[in-house]
């Protein structure tokens, strides 16, 4: 639910590069502490995890506009060193296939690796007395809320608030048309700022009143273009905040009850897997 899946352009370098040089320093120290032989040990179940969150992240969950990461789950099953490793293969993968640009892998991987590393830990405290279900459905409920929180401010400050919303996750073309638009207005911006430079002072000072007049409708018109994004989400017969709230609470519920099953399962048929969270480590 938090994978951000804007197109390249939209987030500034200045995010998305220091979000990968952090991330490949945090894949450097797990591959230099990581046991060798936990490796080897743990590569199926690597590749199992990875492989379902690839499907959560991938296919529409049709009964609400988000998709599912069951990155506690991947936590809980491997561990949250290879579980950030899975995470960033993930996100590469979906990259890829379009799910996403290439230059948010790294704030993706940030985001959702959160997401596996604060979700281990709540559920390896919870369910330290064996109570693995009710474990896995406040550790996923908090880690998501977390991680999500993560990727709305991340977005709401550089894109907008709208674009955080649930409805945007499959408007892909919408995205390429708001890239388009902010790199239009761009050129416009620094076409006006190289011809104040030959005006005169006064000219100059009557264009920064008319600006600054500008800016005010600017804003005023961000704010309908905010209140309408919201008004337009619809979800069932709800509209508005409460489709948000509901879409939110319904994607949460079903990210909890699918890692819950999926742990019950494992307890069930291989107990040694989640039973050996409490002897795990970062």
């Amino acid at each position: 639910m938090s994978h951000i899946h804007l197109p390249d352009g939209i987030i500034s370098p200045f995010l998305w590069i220091p979000a990968f040089l952090i991330t490949f320093c945090i894949v450097y120290y797990i591959i230099k502490s990581i046991k060798q032989d936990e490796v080897r040990h743990k590569i199926p179940h690597t590749g199992v995890a990875a492989a379902i969150m690839l499907l959560g992240m991938s296919v529409p969950i049709f009964i609400v506009p988000v998709h599912l990461s069951l990155a506690v789950l991947t936590g809980i099953l491997i561990g949250p060193k290879l579980g950030f490793l899975a995470v960033l293969v993930v996100n590469f993968i979906l990259a890829f296939i379009g799910h996403g640009g290439i230059t948010l892998v790294g704030i993706n991987t940030l985001i959702i690796g959160s997401e596996v590393v604060v979700g281990f830990y709540i559920f390896k405290y919870v369910s330290k007395h064996g109570n693995y279900r009710f474990g896995a459905m406040i550790a996923t409920s908090m880690a998501v809320i977390i991680s999500m929180t993560l990727m709305v401010s991340m977005v709401s400050a550089t894109a907008g608030f709208e674009e955080a919303l649930p409805h945007h996750h499959h408007g892909e073309h919408h995205h390429e048309e708001v890239s388009e638009e902010r790199v239009l207005k761009e050129v416009i911006a620094e076409q006006e700022v190289s011809e104040e430079k030959i005006i005169e002072e006064e000219v100059i000072n009557e264009k920064i009143t008319n600006e600054i007049e500008t800016e005010d409708t600017d804003l005023d018109h961000n704010h309908m273009e905010f209140h309408t994004a919201v008004s337009n989400i619809k979800y069932f017969v709800f509209t508005g905040w409460t489709a948000v709230t509901l879409i939110l609470f319904v994607g949460i519920l079903l990210e909890s009850i699918g890692t819950t099953l999926i742990v019950n399962y494992f307890v069930k048929v291989r107990p040694g897997i989640v039973s050996s969270v409490q002897n795990k480590n970062m």
